[in-house]
């Protein structure tokens, strides 16, 4: 999986100085994901047109596209046998745990200050359950993938072409409000990382 357009991986390094984050915390973080999970690895290859699921969703989503959903968001979906991926940093709780059952693949993200909720996720979730790894870092990391972004929501959408999908509809973005959906958040903070979420979609061409 490779980001569409590496200025898609050029604002994390913004995003990082933005928030004084630093990068060692991320690779950190990615490495140990990569040799913590056992998890069965795989491959999935989109076309077409692709839903992706956003925190400010309303419940009762229904599509007619395969449906990738943004951690918690898997809540707004009515019918999880559309949602074929979940994005994750492991903090959509009780959601995941629905995907889990529902046996959705999921995307599971490394970043600085995940890594309890990866953790934690991992000796939760039974150890066949397909998993694709997505870090954060400019550096080539095994078995994980960067496809560029910084929300759930907009590296949902990155996978999504990065999997080869032509267009994305979004449901659920919002820059203004936080989303029900979301996880446990300052929301000050969390809006500020919704405007990050806006220039990451920009730059893929798409408006919220």
């Amino acid at each position: 999986m490779q980001p569409v357009n590496l200025a898609l991986v050029a604002i994390q390094d913004e995003i990082r100085t933005a928030f004084s984050w630093p990068l060692e915390d991320d690779l950190e973080s990615a490495h140990n994901l990569s040799q913590a999970c056992e998890n069965p690895r795989f491959e999935m290859k989109l076309s077409g047109m692709v839903t992706v699921v956003g925190a400010a969703a309303d419940a009762g989503v229904i599509s007619s596209n395969p449906i990738i959903a943004a951690d918690g968001a898997l809540g707004a979906c009515a019918d999880l046998s559309r949602v074929i991926l979940v994005v994750s940093d492991a903090d959509g709780e009780p959601y995941l745990d629905r995907a889990i059952e529902a046996k959705i693949p999921i995307c599971l993200h490394a970043h600085g200050d995940n890594q309890a909720n990866w953790g934690a996720a991992l000796r939760r979730w039974p150890s066949d359950h397909p998993i694709i790894l997505t870090h954060q870092t400019p550096l080539e990391i095994e078995n994980m993938f960067n496809p560029g972004g910084f929300t759930d929501g907009d590296r949902a959408v990155c996978i999504a072409f990065a999997l080869g999908a032509k267009e994305v509809e979004l449901v659920g973005f919002d820059t203004k409000k936080v989303g029900q959906w979301s996880g446990n958040t300052n929301p000050e903070g969390k809006i500020i990382k919704l405007q990050w979420m806006e220039r990451v979609l920009s730059i893929l061409g798409l408006e919220v």
